[in-house]
């Protein structure tokens, strides 16, 4: 009997040793899984994480590309419209008329000094600072005259003015004779460069620069062949004092022989003399008007040059009496 309760006591002891063990067992394994269980869910968590991140970078991609396709369409619809543009410009060039330019050119000559640059401007290039000029070489203006229309064609007369600086007469011949002029400015002065009173000496060797001799070399068989007119401008009248015809009378008086020598031109091509200042602007309205009336084409008249032409030949003698009343002491300087 003591025999079997040991036995079994025994048996006891064995199978509680062994279920402690499995039990044990069972714990480690239970705690591996837990762990293992761990990973996995921080894996989970991370993938989640990252499947949120692209998520939102393909959310922006999507607007990126929304963006992209938007500027695009926007892009084929300023072509279009530019394409349109285009064509319906293309259209109105097809349907205007081809513009063409038919040129005149005019020479402007005198010694240094006598005011031809600012002659020239005064109905050249109004809008220039005469206060600001230099003397010149050789200068070339163009001032668009007028502009005459058909169906077929547009096209704009251009006065071509080339002032040619006092010590370059020689060269400016030489254009005389290479190229075809329709117009010849000759200018001379009465006063000296300070413009105070009439210089007798000045008057003398302006005279002499332009002699029959040397005027024979201006006007050759080319030159009286195009050339349509021929001015020759008495600057610097405000030196001198009493009526317009007075002074008119006067500055023709002390330019006799020169006035003389043009006159025999008078057979082959339009001459004349004018009296007036570049600085007050006396008889240089006359001057633009002139060399339109003799050089351009009654054809090519427009409505504008026609209105600018009657302003001119209306202008009032009031301009000379302006000029006078602008500089007194001239006046009375000279008359002294």
């Amino acid at each position: 009997m003591g025999a079997d309760f040991a036995i079994l006591l025994g048996l006891g002891t064995l199978g509680c040793g062994a279920g402690m063990a499995w039990l044990a067992a069972r714990t480690a394994s239970l705690q591996g899984q837990l762990r293992e269980a761990a990973r996995n869910a921080e894996a989970l968590r991370q993938a989640s994480a990252q499947l949120e991140q692209l998520r939102s970078e393909r959310a922006r991609d999507r607007e990126t590309l929304d963006r992209a396709r938007g500027e695009e369409r926007q892009k084929v619809e300023w072509l279009d419209a530019q394409q349109r543009e285009i064509e319906w410009l293309r259209r109105e060039l097809d349907a205007r008329p081809r513009v063409t330019q038919k040129r005149y050119k005019i020479l402007t000559l005198g010694i240094k000094g006598t005011g031809k640059t600012s002659l020239t401007l005064k109905w050249a290039n109004p809008l220039v600072d005469l206060g600001k000029l230099q003397g010149t070489k050789i200068e070339r203006y163009e001032r668009t005259v007028s502009h005459v229309s058909t169906r077929e064609e547009l096209t704009e007369h251009i006065f071509e003015i080339g002032d040619w600086g006092g010590e370059h007469l020689v060269e400016a011949q030489h254009e005389l004779v290479v190229d075809e002029v329709h117009g010849l400015l000759l200018v001379v002065d009465l006063a000296a460069r300070d413009g105070r009173q009439v210089d007798p000496a000045r008057i003398e060797d302006q005279i002499r620069e332009f002699e029959p001799q040397s005027l024979r070399y201006f006007f050759g068989s080319k030159t009286l062949t195009a050339c349509k007119a021929v001015v020759l401008f008495i600057n610097k009248s405000d030196v001198l004092s009493g009526t317009p015809a007075e002074v008119e009378l006067e500055a023709h008086r002390h330019y006799q022989p020169l006035i003389s020598a043009i006159d025999r031109l008078k057979n082959h091509v339009d001459t004349r003399v004018l009296v007036g200042s570049a600085s007050y602007g006396h008889s240089t309205h006359h001057l633009f008007s002139h060399f339109v009336e003799r050089i351009l084409p009654k054809h090519a008249y427009d409505g504008q040059l026609l209105q600018r032409i009657k302003q001119d030949v209306t202008a009032p003698a009031a301009v000379y009496q302006t000029a006078r009343l602008a500089a007194p002491q001239v006046g009375s300087h000279a008359q002294k």
